[in-house]
């Protein structure tokens, strides 16, 4: 080819592109586009587990880590639904992907008191669920921020068990105690957490105790309350008709309900003195009060307080021997020879301390003393009649036991508002709810009652709306807790009453979690979708497919409008132009 012809052809392949940019020629054809999948932990615990699964699907799939409605499928994380279910659209096919870990603890609850007295000793239980840990040990620890307080081991003897732990501390001072609950199975690399809230307060209970006539059992209950400091007494002794012995300002009659109600619980010792008018008086406390009135027989005898103890026989045992009684759950044990109960226990009644050896059941109990809830209040009775012989602490826990048993009463009585958080320790934006509970329900319907969100130094943040429940004295209401983690209260005020509740802020706030499972996968299945266990990862993208249904969409592709082109129509021109000023040409 002589160079006149390479000229030509050089010239003529610059013209092609330049004709070919100026119609800007199309190709089309049908093609499966790559899906774009939403990868979702549950909760942060899982977002490991979540790494690995955007992983495996990286090459195959477009993978964004949040909820959105722009994908073709959405895949949760984890063994519970996520937070804000409502972020994922009903219309996307959605799948889960279950962590498959070996030796399993779920925290299913955790309960503790809202409030307590300092100094005291504070429950805490938990249901804790141990799955694939048969023959290991599980481990629950209870922290007070960053020391351990209490602890419990137990090695788990099912594949499938839940067990309760019974776990507490005593808090040093008053204030909002933050505690976080842990559990794992030994040698699991796996720990689960839950926070609680403790308000301790520096409480003091106000009981009265009132004698018809002189008892002894009422004298030495009460010396030994006295003795307990968590205690204010008042006490009023009729020694004969127009006389008696008074300590503090005990109301003169228990009839009266308006100086009555200023105490927490009332102590009668020897009941089946009391009259009529009394009864009454006592019943409005338990049931408009809400308060605990605890009887103290040491004869048994027929009166008007059968009214409220709603039996209709008794049998009393005595001998020589003294027999021990034992309270549920607790080591400490009065002594007595002279015994009192029920032939059988009134209906919604149950068991508060037992003769040693006796079995209780619905038709023959040996029930030594015994509640009965009263509207909103309890009736505690004892029938341990000559207990209060038996005071040696080298024979019976007279004091303790009675110091116990009238705390535990004084301190299911509601005060005059309580305030209840859902969640008092939440993460910072949660939504959380407020339910207030006026004593008086008398009152909710002409006063007014306010709240707000206060820091710890009382300043006022924002105000919290309440409205009727829909339960007489019951007002309920939401907030949005502040994103500046710390310590917070939710005031409430009425009427002359006061009353508050804490939430702590922190941003890993935990709250128990159960293993729903099986909610995950109806809710995942309602979506055309299925559960997968984390040792099946290689499945995930068939299965995607098969719940995406790809379709083929059209591409159209326009080769001429690449920048690259450009290259070669330089080159041929330049070459061309070269070889013109070789040959000497214009």
């Amino acid at each position: 080819m002589n160079s006149a012809r390479i000229r030509v052809a050089l010239r003529g392949g610059a013209i092609l592109i330049a004709l070919g940019g100026a119609l800007d020629p199309a190709v089309k054809w049908n093609t499966i586009g790559k899906p774009s999948i939403a990868v979702v932990a549950a909760d942060v615990s899982d977002s490991a587990l979540a790494d690995r699964v955007a992983g495996s699907l990286a090459k195959r799939f477009a993978v964004s880590r949040a909820p959105s409605s722009a994908v073709d499928a959405s895949i949760v994380v984890g063994d519970r639904l996520p937070r804000g279910v409502q972020d994922f659209p009903a219309d996307i096919p959605m799948l889960a992907v279950n962590s498959d870990r070996d030796g399993r603890a779920l925290l299913e609850s955790v309960s503790a008191p809202a409030t307590a007295p300092s100094g005291s000793r504070v429950p805490v239980d938990a249901s804790i669920r141990a799955t694939g840990a048969r023959g290991r040990t599980l481990d629950v620890t209870l922290r007070a921020g960053p020391l351990v307080v209490d602890r419990m081991s137990r090695v788990v003897a099912k594949d499938d068990e839940t067990i309760v732990a019974g776990l507490g501390f005593v808090p040093p001072a008053a204030g909002a105690a933050p505690l976080r609950l842990s559990a794992a199975v030994r040698g699991s690399r796996d720990t689960v957490f839950a926070d609680v809230v403790v308000d301790v307060r520096d409480q003091r209970w106000s009981v009265l105790f009132f004698d018809p006539r002189p008892s002894w059992m009422s004298t030495f209950v009460r010396r030994a309350v006295e003795r307990d400091a968590r205690f204010l007494i008042a006490s009023r002794v009729v020694t004969s008709r127009g006389v008696s012995t008074d300590a503090g300002r005990p109301p003169a009659r228990l009839d009266d309900l308006a100086p009555l109600k200023l105490f927490d619980a009332v102590v009668v010792g020897s009941p089946e003195s009391l009259t009529d008018r009394d009864v009454a008086g006592l019943g409005a406390f338990m049931r408009r009060r809400g308060g605990t009135v605890v009887l103290l027989f040491d004869r048994r005898a027929s009166g008007p307080i059968d009214r409220l103890t709603n039996l209709d026989a008794w049998s009393v045992d005595g001998g020589s021997r003294a027999v021990s009684i034992h309270a549920s759950g607790d080591t400490a044990a009065l002594r007595a020879t002279e015994v009192a109960f029920p032939r059988r226990l009134p209906i919604g009644a149950s068991t508060v301390a037992l003769t040693a050896g006796a079995r209780v059941d619905s038709l023959n109990g040996r029930a030594a003393i015994w509640r009965l809830p009263v509207g909103s209040g309890r009736l505690v009775v004892s029938g341990a009649l000559d207990s209060w012989r038996y005071r040696d602490p080298a024979a019976s826990s007279f004091d303790r036991f009675w110091q116990t048993t009238i705390a535990d009463a004084a301190s299911e009585s509601p005060s005059p508002i309580d305030v209840a958080v859902a969640s008092p320790a939440s993460r910072p934006g949660d939504r959380t709810s407020v339910r207030v509970s006026i004593r008086d329900i008398t009152m909710s319907s002409r006063v007014s009652v306010t709240a707000s969100l206060r820091s710890i130094a009382g300043e006022t943040l924002a105000p919290v709306r309440l409205w009727p429940s829909g339960t007489p004295g019951e007002l309920e209401g939401e907030l949005t807790v502040p994103e500046k983690p710390g310590v917070y209260r939710v005031a409430v005020s009425g009427h002359g009453a006061r009353g508050d509740a804490p939430i702590i802020v922190t941003p890993d706030a935990r709250h128990p979690s159960p293993d729903d499972r099986d909610l995950l996968a109806a809710w995942v299945a309602s979506r055309g979708g299925r559960a997968l266990s984390s040792s099946r990862l290689d499945e995930l993208p068939s299965t995607l497919i098969a719940a995406i249904h790809p379709i083929a969409r059209a591409e159209t592709w326009h080769p001429m409008r690449s920048a690259w082109w450009i290259v070669p129509f330089a080159l041929l021109l330049s070459a061309e132009w070269w070889m013109r000023r070789r040959r000497g040409l214009p």
